[in-house]
């Protein structure tokens, strides 16, 4: 009779709220492809802005880094438990960098626009914003 019972580790379905094996410190294919274009992106857009005159290098350069910590907060949210502070925490630092990024990229496209366009782009990017953080704070929740 015992042996008609499958054996935990053959469960088909397994708990998706457990945390995955730890795979020790190598990178996903798609996630190391990730990161070296956005190096050679980078790498491009300092080159093309250094040749214009070396006009906004702050705001590429920023734009950049706030990316990479984009993907490592997320990489930080994805591995830890749910529930956790840490995974609190990651999902904070996920919105506070969107949050950046938004609207770093809304205060250079503004200032080539129109003022009614400019205030119509600062509408959707707070929209975006405060969108965010419902979606990930009040509804979300500890999912």
């Amino acid at each position: 009779m015992a042996a008609d019972l499958p054996k935990p580790s053959s469960d088909p379905h397994p708990d998706p709220a457990a945390p995955a094996p730890a795979r020790g410190c190598r990178l996903p294919l798609a996630t190391v492809g990730i990161l070296v274009a956005l190096g050679l992106n980078l790498a491009l857009c300092l080159r093309l802005r250094l040749r214009r005159g070396g006009h906004d290098l702050a705001f590429v350069g920023l734009s950049h880094l706030n990316l990479l910590l984009l993907f490592l907060s997320l990489r930080r949210f994805e591995r830890a438990p749910p529930g956790s502070a840490a995974r609190g925490r990651a999902m904070l630092a996920v919105w506070l960098l969107t949050a950046t990024l938004t609207a770093a990229f809304t205060w250079k496209i503004g200032a080539l626009m129109p003022l009614a366009f400019a205030v119509a782009a600062w509408v959707m990017a707070a929209a975006t914003v405060l969108g965010g953080f419902c979606m990930l704070f009040l509804l979300h929740g500890d999912k």
